[in-house]
């Protein structure tokens, strides 16, 4: 347990909150956004069979098929440290951070039937648990530690 006496609240909260970010622009981003934009182009320039890429459509289809495996690997991570929370702390997670449209601690904590102090602390757990199993908590530096 002494480990988790040197972990930087306030960092980590910033880093999970930044992976659930990623999370929710993942499920927003669209294919739409990542087509090739077709104009024509009128060149003299000459054909290029060095096995190089140039065209448009080709770059957007390996960007997309990059985009769809980066995804893929943060939605597996993800979800095998979301499971580990218990229902209470993903619920709260979800209406939080993950919704389309989040909703405000207080309209949670109504919803829930829990006061906001349990409601804070529950979701400041969840949080940590998160951050944990996702491997994204910050520690403190050791001077910082010693003083």
């Amino acid at each position: 347990m002494d480990i988790l006496k040197n972990i930087d609240g306030k960092a980590t909260q910033k880093a999970i909150e930044n992976v659930l970010r990623q999370y929710r622009t993942y499920q927003l981003t669209t294919p739409e956004d990542l087509l090739p934009t077709i104009t024509p182009k009128y060149t003299l320039e000459m054909p290029f069979f060095g096995g190089g890429i140039h065209s448009k459509v080709e770059n957007a289809a390996i960007r997309n098929v990059e985009y769809y495996k980066q995804a893929e690997s943060f939605f597996e991570r993800f979800n095998r440290g979301f499971y580990k929370l218990n229902q209470k702390e993903r619920q709260i997670i979800v209406m939080a951070y993950l919704e389309e449209l989040p909703m405000f601690n207080y309209q949670i904590s109504k919803d829930l039937h829990i006061s906001e102090r349990t409601f804070y602390r529950i979701k400041a757990q969840a949080l940590y648990k998160l951050a944990l199993a996702l491997q994204v908590e910050v520690y403190q530096e050791e001077e910082a530690i010693t003083q």
